[in-house]
């Protein structure tokens, strides 16, 4: 039975087989944590592509004045916070190039729907 879930978790994209202990035939999997995001620290985040350049969405218009991001990915450097929202300074990143771009966006991003990929 362990080998025909071992074969399935196989096929999945995003199946990270690391945890797998071949002695005992057993998976570990590691508790989930969410990201924390501290005031004057840098982060490289991924934005969900409803809200970049979208200045009709409610992130825009209730938080940032018809201001939206212009980018799926920032580098972000947070000089406020408010509940789970958090003011950012931010350039935009282009991750096939591994280097910034011109473009600039200051504003209000919410933590619950951004993803951190690394800490700069």
């Amino acid at each position: 039975m362990r080998d025909l879930i071992k074969d399935q978790l196989k096929q999945v994209n995003y199946a990270n087989l690391n945890y797998f202990d071949e002695a005992t035939q057993t998976f570990v999997i590691p508790k989930y944590s969410k990201p924390k995001y501290e005031l004057n620290k840098m982060y490289l985040v991924m934005l969900p592509g409803s809200i970049v350049n979208n200045k009709e969405s409610v992130l825009a218009s209730n938080w940032n004045n018809g201001n939206a991001p212009i980018s799926q990915y920032l580098k972000i450097y947070i000089s406020k916070t408010m509940g789970k929202m958090i003011y950012v300074e931010s350039v935009a990143y282009d991750p096939e190039q591994e280097k910034e771009t011109a473009q600039t966006w200051s504003g209000w991003l919410p933590t619950d729907e951004i993803t951190q990929i690394a800490t700069l």
